[in-house]
């Protein structure tokens, strides 16, 4: 039943006929091998062959088990072709790590705070302690930095409220956080807002912190006058009621030289022995009478305070105000003097009636009642006397 079939003699001539087959010649242009190639190669074109188990070149088709060239498939080499190992990926450095634990819009935020942060500090070293342009820059920036911030925040509400009507008016006070908690939750998406309220508070907090030269006193001063002490009032209440029942200057200058014995006009005269510093504390004290210099500026004042329920003299005090302020308190002195003194005191100044008070700090009160060490705090309100 085999007789048939050719012998192995008969398939060998077959094969070694190249007119028996149809043949792909090789193409002309042959690649140059590379110097390290110890793999097989083609014996027709001399290619490099990725396998040595299928010997078909798959540049000119010498198939070397068949003795003849063959058809190959020019998507046969793409598809079969193992893939070349990638080029090594280069590492990351510690900054493209740092930058990618972050989505975009986060170091957006970031940098436009750390700029508002680098204005202020920048602020603070080019203007000069205590000057009026480091007092307006912050204020500037306190008022800009607030009102940004507050834009911002009613304009996020206003989004929230439309998207979500579980959201009501009061939530714009009571819950701030919550707000603003779902504008980070759809972030990127109006970016621009929570970008610009981060940056208001920041200039906020950086005019305060960091600026610094806020006029505290004056922000806080709503024009109303404190007012003076009831046992200073009282004490020059009674005063008032002992001229009154004294008839003519005659009884008034026998009474300031009856007292003027006991009344010490400069109670650091005393003491020559110096003890360690107290702390310092502070008293209510009318103004009985004032100097001036040469050129008719205020200098010094000369106080009386309440001491176990009697008006005595405490010392004197140089008033620590502005220009405008010192004249202002002249002018309002030299419209209340007197001929004598309230109390008496062995002094020379030009007196007023007790209308007007002040508050110092002193160091010490000695037993007669007298403050050493006064320094000025502030102007009170006036005293109505009869």
């Amino acid at each position: 039943m085999y007789d048939d079939q050719p012998s192995d003699d008969e398939l060998s001539e077959n094969y070694d006929t190249p007119s028996s087959v149809t043949t792909l010649e090789p193409e002309t242009e042959v690649d140059t091998p590379a110097e390290d190639w110890s793999g097989p190669r083609c014996e027709k074109c001399n290619a490099q062959l990725k396998s040595d188990v299928v010997t078909i070149c798959r540049r000119c088709g010498w198939y070397p088990s068949l003795g003849t060239f063959v058809e190959v498939d020019p998507n046969w080499e793409t598809d079969t072709e193992t893939d070349e190992p990638d080029a090594e990926t280069p590492q990351k450095s510690h900054v493209q790590v740092w930058l990618e634990l972050l989505p975009r819009w986060a170091w957006v935020i970031i940098g436009s705070v750390l700029a508002v942060v680098a204005e202020s500090i920048v602020a603070r070293l080019v203007t000069p302690a205590g000057s009026g342009l480091r007092t307006a820059w912050s204020l500037s920036q306190l008022l800009a930095g607030v009102l940004i911030a507050a834009g911002c925040h009613i304009f996020n509400f206003l989004v929230c409220a439309a998207d979500d009507a579980d959201f009501g008016v009061m939530d714009l006070f009571l819950k701030p956080l919550k707000l603003w908690i779902r504008a980070a939750q759809n972030l990127p998406t109006r970016l621009w807002v929570t970008n610009s309220a981060a940056c208001g508070l920041t200039a906020a907090l950086m005019s305060v912190v960091v600026i610094g030269g806020l006029p505290y006193e004056r922000l806080w001063d709503w024009g109303f006058q404190e007012p003076v002490k009831q046992d200073l009032m009282g004490a020059v209440m009674d005063r008032a009621k002992q001229l009154d029942s004294r008839n003519g200057a005659d009884n008034l200058e026998d009474a300031i030289g009856d007292f003027a014995g006991s009344q010490d006009v400069d109670p650091g005269a005393d003491s020559a022995k110096q003890k360690p510093p107290k702390p310092r504390s502070k008293a209510d004290c009318v103004i009985l009478g004032y100097l001036v210099d040469r050129d008719g500026r205020l200098t010094t004042l000369l106080l009386g305070a309440a001491h176990r329920s009697e008006l005595i003299y405490a010392g004197r005090v140089t008033p620590q105000l502005p220009d405008d302020e010192l004249r202002s308190l002249l002018k309002s002195l030299e419209a209340v003097k007197s001929l004598v003194s309230f109390i008496p005191m062995e002094t020379k100044a030009t007196w007023v009636k007790p209308k007007y008070a002040c508050r110092v700090t002193f160091g010490e009160r000695l037993k007669n009642g007298q403050l050493r060490d006064i320094q000025w705090d502030r102007p009170l309100g006036g005293i109505a006397t009869p």
